[in-house]
């Protein structure tokens, strides 16, 4: 299963420890690494063609995104990584989300801030990775459902947006179920930590951390209803978190939304919605 990654385009990539040139190779021009460890976040780019990210994280973890841009498909592969000498050894964990085994081992060496991979190819340090949802070339899949006032509903995935370095996540989707079309947005805010499963609530104080915030509009289109939201009269509310990945999100929530404008009125009068049993489960393919 792992092989398959670098083998994309029909060829294995190798991270090849040697030289730039033969001129490097001389008694006269020994090659000088900037750095025993190739931590960091590598790309390697063939204008057109193909894209291949490489996250080597500073607590041993890697992720690795390779995007084939002319037939628009991309892999996502992730697990842990660590180096023995010359050698970086990565073994798998998961594939495109799902669970994968297997390791693999490539001699590297790094020179001028650059990773030579094969013969001719370069990997070159960049500041943030990247994940399939970024090339767009996919769609995010899955279940948002939540009771509201005792009456469940199921939503269809509209957007979601993970930063998982930003510690930032929001996920929007639209009724299909029930007379109409209702919005659910929520939004959560870690930061300045990343992402990773823990809980957020509903806080409403400025300096506050693991913020979550609910939003449900009965009735999107009305010019004279604004919906209900978490931002008035102190409501609860919470979002856990059981699982994240820049591809994958997995949690549970629950709030309590009042006018978000005081003075209108929900439908039949309602000042406030309940919503309770909230559950999301989303993958990116």
């Amino acid at each position: 299963m792992s092989h398959m990654i670098l083998d994309l385009l029909g060829r294995r990539v190798l991270l090849v420890a040697g030289c730039l040139s033969v001129a490097a190779c001389s008694e006269s021009a020994p090659v000088v690494p900037i750095s025993v460890s190739p931590q960091g976040v590598w790309r390697f780019s063939e204008a057109g063609v193909l894209e291949s990210t490489l996250r080597l994280a500073p607590d041993g973890l890697f992720s690795r995104v390779v995007s084939d841009l002319k037939a628009s498909t991309c892999v996502s592969s992730s697990g842990s990584w660590r180096t023995d000498g010359e050698s970086l050894l990565l073994t798998i964990a998961s594939v495109s989300n799902a669970p994968a085994s297997g390791s693999e081992n490539y001699r590297f060496v790094i020179q001028d801030g650059r990773l030579q991979l094969g013969e001719t190819e370069i990997y070159t340090a960049v500041g943030s990775m990247v994940s399939c949802a970024d090339y767009g070339f996919g769609a995010w899949t899955g279940v948002l459902r939540a009771t509201l006032d005792g009456v469940e509903m199921l939503f269809e995935i509209v957007d979601v947006i993970v930063d998982m370095y930003g510690g930032q996540l929001q996920v929007e989707g639209v009724s299909t179920t029930g007379a109409g079309q209702s919005r659910m947005l929520l939004q959560i805010d870690g930061s300045p930590n990343p992402l990773n499963p823990r809980g957020f609530t509903v806080q409403n104080v400025p300096g506050s951390t693991n913020t979550f915030y609910g939003l449900y509009h009965p009735d999107p289109g009305s010019s004279t209803f604004s919906g209900f939201d978490t931002t008035r009269l102190s409501p609860t509310g919470t979002f856990t978190l059981s699982a994240v990945g820049p591809e994958r999100v997995t949690a549970t929530f629950s709030f309590r939304a009042n006018l978000r404008v005081e003075g209108e009125a929900g439908p039949g009068g309602a000042t406030f919605a309940q919503i309770e049993l909230g559950r999301v489960e989303v993958v990116y393919r």
